[in-house]
């Protein structure tokens, strides 16, 4: 069989290079994961949240009310590969935040 040739290029889901998100509030891989650091009785490194990003919010709000940073290290699954590396380059807000949030944890608040 002939393959169809098309003229117009496939960048997404609705051809106009933009993804659509499945339900709002949600990123494409539907999973928001914790890249701080661990912080006892709190919040744990890895920590991962199904669905919105208001909901893994909801997930993590005693540990949000306890660190207020911890907030910023939640992040999506399709951005987890960049933001890991950013969590260990110095010059960035989210290498920033790991550090004050490691040191918070070190002493105890």
């Amino acid at each position: 069989m002939a393959k169809k040739e098309t003229t117009a290029p496939v960048t997404g889901p609705d051809n106009t290079g933009n993804e659509k998100k499945s339900r709002a509030g949600t990123c494409p891989s539907g999973f928001y994961i914790y890249i701080g650091p661990n912080i006892k009785k709190h919040i744990q490194t890895g920590t991962i949240y199904r669905g919105t990003r208001a909901n893994a919010l909801k997930q993590a709000a005693a540990a949000i009310e306890a660190h207020p940073l911890v907030k910023t290290l939640i992040v999506s699954g399709d951005a987890l590969p960049e933001a890991r590396i950013k969590v260990k380059t110095p010059g960035n807000a989210l290498y920033a935040n790991y550090m004050k949030l490691k040191l918070a944890g070190k002493e105890g608040k």
